[in-house]
């Protein structure tokens, strides 16, 4: 089994369901908070709470090929509305959680208001 790390927002450690995320970075879509970029601290198996940390908003965007959030992971954005960073943020109502390539992470973080 693995090692549940105490949550470095709140102190409490992870409970079985919960997964731990690695600091990956992710696209987060919810049901009421729209879509989120972020690295991945952990979630809950049911989708309930994503726990992110330098989470950005992605209140509109063009992907740089395509047009979907999974080309937005893959290869990037080239354009939209991207908020600056929180320090951390907790998603409620994920229904989607897609890794981010190393390439789409550049433009996603370079993302701006406007």
């Amino acid at each position: 089994m693995t090692d549940l790390l105490p949550c470095p927002f709140c102190n409490a450690t992870p409970h079985q369901g919960q997964i731990l995320g690695n600091n990956r970075p992710v696209i987060v879509r919810s049901r009421d908070a729209g879509v989120q970029f972020g690295y991945l601290d952990k979630y809950e198996r049911d989708g309930s709470a994503v726990y992110l940390k330098n989470a950005r908003q992605m209140w509109s965007w063009t992907a740089a090929e395509g047009g979907t959030l999974l080309d937005c992971a893959t290869h990037g954005i080239k354009g939209g509305k991207i908020s600056g960073p929180a320090s951390a943020v907790i998603v409620i109502g994920a229904c989607a959680i897609i890794d981010v390539s190393a390439d789409a992470v550049k433009s996603l973080e370079a993302g701006k208001w406007g």
